[in-house]
């Protein structure tokens, strides 16, 4: 991974309780949930742990508490109770004390039905004692009226009016009865000065607090708790808090002291958020062992794997619970697919652009095929035919001669097109070019020549799909043509379909070779193909003509030999024979900066780009390289905006073929994050002018997830893993949008071909769905 990313797993958790920081200006807007919603959303992710709270806090709230005279507190509409009659029959407290211990322990160890048949005794002599109780167990077993009802009366009595109160907002939160959740919230609020003298105070203080939505004053009161008793408990309302507001860390700490088993769940959630995934996938697989229906777990667990490349194992856990639960399986993690924040920020694109390690093969072939020559025809073979033919015409052999003579003027033919078609391409007429030489193929599809040449356009294109395809048949029309096979081995590596057994049999060939310039040049670049770089770094002690892709091979070579003065040296010499060109100005660049820190290196790049005078018919029409490397330097330098007008004023302009100028804007807009400008304009290239290799499918579909048209993005995507089934890029983001419109079954078929090869998309990332938790509760997490 080439930086440390947020994992967003535990905001929707019921287990961790976390939600959004609430922004400053919620409250501006009209559309948004009320305040009621918000705490309602925020106290449901609570409850589980509250009413265990509430119940442990019963024996010591009934025995401890001291009585509180009783006062006058108007309701919003009507009296809360009828007053209850003092009970008839009186026993010792002792007496009494025992028979709530006895009730309180059976109803904690499962047996409800003896328990409520003691609390309905414990009544007959403490009715405001039994009417808390009760409540408190009517609360647990989901009777909110009932259980409403009871606090009222327990509040009516004088008896436990701060925590009935808030009991009672708990219920009226269930059901959804927001102006009584206030009452009895300030209620709580009002009757807490009768607390001060009780060890729980700081306790209650917290809860009225988060309950108001007061966080951080309910946090100050469980980090400055006035007892000691139910600490675990406080301890994860505290880490509530803390993941609330962001300090992961500080929540960890305080489940974790002391740690309890039924905390793993919520543990692994916080660690994935801040990039523990060992101790997250540690903690999850805890949690799963714990749990009969760990829906929930497994899906974190998925999630947390997913962030580390163990595709296939994501893949299977996903797939386990969408087939052991088919209806639930989509309520807990509802997911939103978008694109890293780390492709629009110059920083982050600055050391992506500078890392030697990131796609280094990639790099490399790319400026081989920038630099690498066209080839011409056979002038010698052209007229041995003519003379063959003219030397059977004189023997009067007619049908041999016409033959002859007719192979002579189709080849003729055939060269003439390559020059013109070459010509073009070295005019940076790129496309044209193309569109020549797959004409020529028509009528002569066993040219091996031909058929090099065009490969060698689709590369600089950037097709690589096309350009492996005809490099390889132009290799098997002649054997002899090892330029076209080691660049079938390149453009095989590019596309994910390397071909170690062609790479085996040029090398052996090669070894048969004599030494010559020529052959040295091929050794050379199959060693690259290889890794084998100190062979391949004899290269720089040669002393032949300077040849563009001499040059640039000796830069790639000594850049990755640590050797920067050569690499230097030899850029120079590349800019001085192609001063109008932008690319070996940018290896230049790269020579001259490449140590410097990141925002010098910006300020220097800039300041050697003004003093250029570029022709930039490169940009425009050439090599895919010059456009991708020259909107790098453009967002790395600030200067994305200058070069989107230049693009837009010469598309306006242009008589020439705009496709490519199209594709560059198009770019150069998503990278400046107009992603409806980029859409749009991909969608032309693709449908208009049928521009459907896989570098345009693919981008496409980024622009498409940016400007949130994701129907069209998983289209787009299908047709580019068409192209390439080995990019897994597309793969990993049609597995998070399968995911994101609920369709587990697509998403498993892609991350099981990815395997568990530790991926990292440079991409596309997922988080949770908050917006879907919080707007639709009836369909999201309802287990």
């Amino acid at each position: 991974m080439a930086e440390q990313e947020e994992i967003i797993i535990i905001e929707e958790s019921d287990a961790a309780g976390i939600q959004e920081k609430p922004s400053a200006d919620a409250d501006a807007s009209a559309d948004k949930p009320s305040r009621f919603k918000n705490k309602r959303f925020i106290l449901i992710l609570v409850l589980a742990s509250l009413i265990v709270i509430i119940a442990l806090a019963t024996v010591a709230w009934v025995l401890f508490a001291p009585k509180a005279e009783k006062e006058s507190v108007e309701p919003l509409n009507a009296p809360i109770a009828q007053k209850i009659k003092e009970p008839e029959t009186i026993i010792e407290p002792s007496e009494l004390e025992n028979m709530i211990e006895r009730a309180n322990y059976l109803y904690s160890n499962g047996n409800q039905t003896e328990a409520l048949k003691l609390y309905e005794k414990i009544a007959l002599y403490s009715e405001a004692i039994s009417q808390y109780n009760l409540g408190v167990v009517q609360l647990k077993e989901g009777e909110y009226k009932g259980a409403l009802e009871n606090f009222k009366r327990s509040i009516d009595n004088s008896e436990n009016r701060c925590v009935s109160a808030i009991n009672a907002a708990v219920c009226c939160l269930h059901l959804n009865r927001e102006k009584d959740f206030n009452y009895y919230i300030d209620m709580a609020q009002a009757y807490l000065p009768q607390e001060s003298s009780s060890p729980l105070y700081s306790y209650y203080y917290a809860l009225i607090n988060y309950y108001k939505g007061r966080y951080i004053e309910a946090l100050s009161a469980l980090k400055h708790p006035s007892t000691e008793e139910y600490k675990g408990i406080q301890n994860k309302l505290r880490a509530k808090i803390d993941a609330l507001y962001g300090s992961f860390d500080d929540a960890i700490s305080s489940l974790e002291n002391p740690m309890q088993e039924e905390d793993s769940f919520t543990l692994g959630l916080m660690y994935a958020n801040i990039g523990d995934l060992t101790l997250a996938k540690k903690y999850l697989n805890d949690a799963i062992i714990q749990n009969d229906t760990p829906i929930q777990e497994q899906l974190a667990l998925a999630f947390v794997n997913l962030k580390s490349g163990l595709h296939e194992d994501a893949a299977r856990l996903i797939k386990d619970t969408t087939d052991g639960y088919p209806d639930k399986v989509y309520t807990p993690y509802p997911i939103k697919v978008f694109l890293k924040p780390s492709l629009f920020n110059p920083d982050d694109v600055q050391r992506i652009y500078r890392d030697p390690k990131r796609d280094k093969h990639a790099k490399i072939y790319e400026s081989i095929f920038y630099f690498a020559p066209y080839k011409i025809f056979n002038a010698d073979q052209t007229i041995s035919y003519i003379r063959k033919g003219n030397a059977n015409i004189f023997i009067d052999d007619i049908a041999s001669a016409k033959e002859y003579l007719q192979k002579s003027t189709r080849s003729s033919s055939v060269d003439y097109g390559i020059a013109l078609a070459i010509q073009k391409a070295l005019k940076f007429r790129l496309r044209d070019a193309n569109a020549q030489l797959l004409q020529l193929l028509k009528t002569n599809p066993q040219h091996s020549i031909l058929q090099y040449n065009l490969a060698l356009t689709y590369a600089q294109l950037g097709d690589m799909s096309k350009a492996y395809e005809h490099f390889l048949r132009s290799y098997h029309l002649d054997a002899n043509n090892y330029l076209s096979g080691i660049f079938a081995v390149m453009s095989s590596e590019m596309i994910g379909k390397s071909n170690p057994k062609l790479s085996s049999i040029i090398k052996d060939n090669l070894a048969q070779e004599p030494e010559s310039e020529e052959f040295e040049l091929y050794r050379t670049l199959i060693d690259i193909t290889q890794n084998n770089i100190p062979s391949a770094g004899k290269w720089l002690d040669t002393n032949y003509k300077e040849h563009p892709l001499y040059l640039a091979l000796k830069i790639a070579l000594a850049t990755e030999m640590g050797k920067e003065d050569i690499a230097r040296k030899n850029a120079e010499r590349l800019t001085y024979l192609q001063r109008g060109d932008i690319l070996p100005h940018l290896m230049l660049i790269d020579t001259l900066y490449g140590d410097q820190k990141i925002k010098v290196f910006a300020s220097s790049a800039i300041n050697y780009l003004k003093k250029q005078s570029f022709h930039y018919d490169d940009l425009y029409f050439g090599p895919q390289i010059t456009r991708d490397k020259m909107i790098q330097m453009a967002m790395m330098t600030g200067q994305l905006t200058p070069m989107i007008e230049r693009l837009e004023g010469r598309l306006q302009t242009s008589s020439d073929d705009t496709s490519d100028i199209m594709a560059a804007l198009a770019q150069a807009y998503f990278y400046n994050q107009d992603f409806e400008k980029s859409y749009t304009l991909y969608n032309q290239l693709i449908d208009n002018r049928k521009r459907q290799d896989e570098r345009t499918l693919f981008m496409g579909a980024c622009a498409s997830i940016g400007s949130e048209h994701y129907e069209n993005a998983i289209a787009l995507l299908e047709l580019s893993k068409i192209k390439n089934p080995s990019y897994l890029e597309s793969r990993y983001a049609l597995s998070l949008l399968y995911m994101q419109i609920e369709n587990n079954p697509g998403a498993i078929i892609q991350l099981m071909k990815m395997g568990n090869t530790g991926f990292v998309s440079q991409y596309f990332d997922f988080a949770i769905n908050t917006d879907k938790l919080a707007n639709e509760p009836k369909k999201y997490h309802l287990l």
